[in-house]
């Protein structure tokens, strides 16, 4: 792994994102990615240390994408205290993960998500780390192409391999906890001047799931299809829920319940990942070997960051 402050560091910044190396091991084979390997995940709060969710979703990502390029956008001001974190090395030293600091201004001078960072509705902005996260992935997959997923996704077999893709939540609202899509194409534009010109400080969910959807019945309208899963609008393929959300938020209580366990499992039998609505469960942890379908998702697709809970407990 190699670390990236801005554009100067042991490694290149995401200025000059085609290239990479690594001070740890210069040995290590570096890739020929290709645009649709990019895998971005992003932590926005300004904290410098991980919790075991997230270390979780970046792990189990590189677990079962292992050729792809995937990288921890990170906004913490103190780099020394970052690698510090236990939390923070079970992926430091994933050979094809990254980490780099983000400066929106500097990296993405050329897209309306700068001038929004500048702006008052940033300032009026309640929960400002989930108004960067919401810009940040459109802005990142519009610059570099690829899949941006949020930090409460645990992956279980590798992503799809179509060129793009997103994700009903339910049968009418599209999510964006994961999305796939090429650099500069139509559909990633307009989600980029889209989430400027129709930003809300203040309403949870407007700036992604609700933007997605409103985007997405538009574009099938307009392509006089269906707005229905397993359809293409806009060139981006839409899963059904199975594929990203197979647990309801509704129905988040079963993550915990051993007794559920059976009934979860088949649930997420064919997922490609499965997402964990970090924001209503936050507070919530298993019991390492208590049986219940956390503790079966963790132990199977991130094997490390469950071996420092096993030893440690988790970490919130």
């Amino acid at each position: 792994m190699c670390i990236a402050i801005l554009s100067v560091g042991v490694c290149v910044g995401l200025g000059a994102w085609n290239l990479w190396t690594t001070a740890r091991d210069t040995s290590q084979k570096t890739f020929n990615y290709k645009e649709s390997e990019n895998i971005f995940f992003s932590e926005t709060s300004g904290r410098c240390y991980l919790t075991t969710r997230e270390s979780c979703s970046i792990e189990s990502a590189a677990k079962h994408n292992p050729t792809s390029r995937i990288r921890f956008i990170y906004t913490c001001n103190n780099l020394k205290e970052l690698i510090k974190d236990k939390v923070f090395q079970i992926i430091y030293r994933m050979r094809n993960v990254e980490a780099v600091q983000l400066n929106v201004l500097q990296d993405f001078s050329e897209f309306p998500l700068a001038k929004w960072y500048q702006s008052e509705d940033f300032e009026k902005t309640r929960n400002k780390p989930v108004g960067l996260s919401d810009g940040l992935r459109y802005t990142l997959i519009r610059k570099f192409g690829g899949t941006t997923i949020d930090t409460d996704c645990v992956s279980r077999k590798p992503l799809p391999s179509l060129s793009a893709f997103a994700g009903f939540q339910s049968g009418s609202v599209v999510n964006g906890a994961v999305i796939r899509a090429q650099k500069e194409s139509p559909f990633i534009i307009e989600c980029t001047e889209r989430f400027v010109s129709e930003y809300s400080p203040t309403t949870w969910g407007h700036n992604g799931p609700r933007l997605l959807t409103q985007l997405f019945k538009e574009a099938c309208k307009r392509e006089t299809k269906r707005y229905s899963t397993n359809t293409k609008c806009y060139n981006v393929y839409l899963f059904p829920p199975a594929a990203f959300y197979p647990v309801h938020f509704a129905d988040r209580n079963l993550f915990f319940d051993p007794n559920a366990t059976s009934l979860v499992l088949n649930l997420w039998k064919d997922s490609y990942m499965v997402h964990i609505w970090n924001k209503l469960v936050h507070r919530k942890e298993f019991k390492s070997g208590d049986g219940s379908p956390m503790d079966h998702l963790y132990k199977e697709n991130c094997p490390a960051t469950y071996s420092y809970i096993v030893d440690r407990g988790p970490v919130n």
